[in-house]
């Protein structure tokens, strides 16, 4: 199975979720040309619902690591590639969260400024060393 894929692919829909204002299934069809073996499309629709289901919680959290920005004014390849990596962090015991971290500053890489990877960097690594004062404040 290759999560890269499914992970890049699930920043995708998020991406137009939030930009584009698109529904789920909308968004699948924009993002995914091709046919997926089955674990890349339920590894991609797990980070998609997971994030969705938490968004009020990871939106927080990232409200309050970007000071001086709000989430609006945030990149929105920033702002999504961020929401997949708390995510994880948070609640894929599954995946290290070096591992969420790096694949986030990738794709930070790849789809966002020049700016990106070390944004995504610094507030990743941020909420990292805070993770167990803030998962009773938002995650309770």
């Amino acid at each position: 199975m290759s999560r890269k894929l499914a992970r890049e692919l699930a920043f995708k829909i998020l991406f137009a979720i939030d930009a584009g204002g698109n529904t789920v299934d909308e968004a699948v069809k924009i993002a995914v040309d091709k046919p997926l073996n089955e674990d890349v499309e339920e590894f991609m629709l797990r980070e998609v619902r997971g994030v969705l289901e938490r968004k009020k919680q990871i939106d927080d959290i990232i409200d309050d690591y970007t000071v001086d920005w709000s989430l609006e004014r945030l990149n929105v390849a920033d702002r999504n590639v961020m929401r997949i990596a708390i995510y994880e962090m948070f609640f894929c015991d599954d995946i290290p969260i070096s591992v969420s971290i790096n694949e986030a500053v990738e794709i930070a890489k790849k789809y966002g400024d020049e700016k990106s990877p070390k944004f995504v960097n610094g507030v990743l690594g941020a909420v990292n060393r805070d993770m167990e004062k803030l998962r009773p404040k938002f995650f309770v």
